[in-house]
């Protein structure tokens, strides 16, 4: 009777322990899986945060290719055009507002939209300004 009682014990242990290395490795998993989720998304980000800087840049450029062009020809401040800067498309417009000359260029990659506004003018003295060069949300 002894021997069964010790016997019970023993199987009692191991169906402890058993149950303990179960919850221990749940818990684990619970801790690897958050983890890695959490370093996916932290890669998802980087990567759109990185692909944001790319479409703004190119905004910037096709804002300079307007200055430029409207530097060069003071009276062709009308129409649009397009360019393609590496992935991205660049759509520039020129508009005259208040005797100023409205640059506005679009950068489009994918579901990334980054506008930039720039005014241009030669003042009376034929000097080139340009100023208000803004991020448009």
């Amino acid at each position: 009777m002894k021997e069964k009682y010790i016997t019970g014990k023993i199987m009692n242990s191991r169906g402890q322990a058993l149950i303990i290395m179960i919850v221990a490795i749940a818990v684990s998993l619970l801790v690897l899986t958050s983890a890695t989720l959490r370093s996916i998304d932290q890669a998802k980000f980087s990567a759109r945060n990185k692909l944001g800087q790319t479409v703004y840049y190119a905004a910037e450029a096709g804002t300079e290719y307007g200055l430029i062009k409207t530097m060069r020809n003071p009276s062709g401040c009308s129409g649009s055009d397009v360019l393609t800067v590496g992935s991205t498309t660049v759509n520039v417009t020129y508009n005259i507002t208040g005797g100023n000359c409205q640059i506005v260029s679009e950068a489009i990659q994918g579901s990334l939209i980054k506008k930039i506004e720039v005014l241009a003018t030669y003042d009376s003295g034929w000097v080139f300004n340009y100023s208000n060069w803004k991020e448009i949300p």
